[in-house]
């Protein structure tokens, strides 16, 4: 089916900046190409972060500090387009990533943190950080320790997996989103919206497109088809996602429209896939797109 741009406008609260070099092909996007694709695809505005596990690291601490410089520029430098951005918070480097957090939030004037699996209590101290600033938080936890982390910082807000489980267990936890993004639980497993907005609430579904490794568009097509109201597809879209940017940002406004691309990319440079898998990207921003013979 030849992707047809929506109508209508949609918000990301999953927008990664960066590279993942752990993964093969290794995979990456520029602030530069999240704009292209954005401008193709009807996203007005998205929540900028860094790739987490599998970003580059070689040079320790300065890179995690350069990583959220970097997401701090997309910020200042689009502010209509990245009106929030969070900081990438390590864990394994203690102390110093704490103050690098620290840093990343006072300074820099990030929203709060991602953080990925594995995933233990050892996190705590830097959900605190961002809680006692009213901060955002995604972990990509999807257990029983996800709900009681959401009680346990009330003052902060979570972004988590939209999955059968989190409606079931999370949905207790107001201060909790989530995030339709990718599949609810695992590749082909289908989203069934009305059943999702009836346990968690209709105003607290947020769309996540998780660029730079998943083609979301054929999470749009699912959303723009699936047989629920224009009001619900509105809530998932951008209505839930601009409440949430205008709390975090109250000066901004939803642009009219999207992003104009800064560069004319061949399709490849931004859509190529895996042919096994053709929702998965295999595109590098260094690299460019991957060699197909080798997947």
């Amino acid at each position: 089916m030849k992707y047809i741009p929506p109508s209508r406008p949609y918000l990301d609260v999953h927008n990664h900046i960066g590279r993942t070099i752990n993964r093969a092909p290794t995979v990456g996007q520029s602030t530069a190409m999240a704009l292209a694709r954005f401008s193709q695809t009807g996203i007005h505005a998205a929540l900028a972060m860094s790739t987490a596990t599998g970003s580059p690291i070689l040079n320790g601490m300065a890179d995690v500090r350069t990583h959220n410089e970097t997401i701090a520029r997309a910020c200042r430098d689009h502010p209509g387009v990245f009106p929030m951005g969070l900081a990438l918070a390590e864990v394994r480097f203690g102390e110093q990533g704490l103050i690098e957090l620290d840093r990343a939030l006072s300074e820099l004037g990030l929203n709060g943190f991602v953080d990925h699996p594995p995933f233990n209590e050892s996190s705590l101290p830097f959900i605190e950080a961002a809680a006692a600033r009213n901060g955002l938080v995604n972990l990509h936890c999807h257990t029983e320790l996800m709900v009681k982390i959401a009680r346990m910082f009330p003052t902060a807000t979570f972004l988590v997996h939209a999955s059968t489980w989190a409606a079931d267990n999370i949905a207790g936890c107001d201060n909790c989103l989530f995030e339709i993004v990718q599949y609810p639980d695992g590749r082909d497993s289908e989203w069934d919206f009305e059943k999702l907005a009836s346990k968690v609430g209709a105003d607290r579904l947020v769309f996540g497109a998780d660029l730079p490794y998943f083609d979301y568009r054929t999470l749009q097509e699912k959303i723009e088809r699936a047989p629920i109201s224009e009001e619900l597809k509105d809530r998932i879209a951008w209505k839930n996602a601009e409440a949430l940017f205008r709390r975090f940002n109250p000066q901004w406004r939803m642009p009219e429209k999207p992003p104009v691309a800064p560069r004319v990319y061949e399709d490849a440079w931004l859509w190529a896939s895996n042919p096994k898998k053709t929702d998965r990207l295999v595109v590098d921003v260094i690299r460019g797109p991957a060699s197909l013979t080798v997947l």
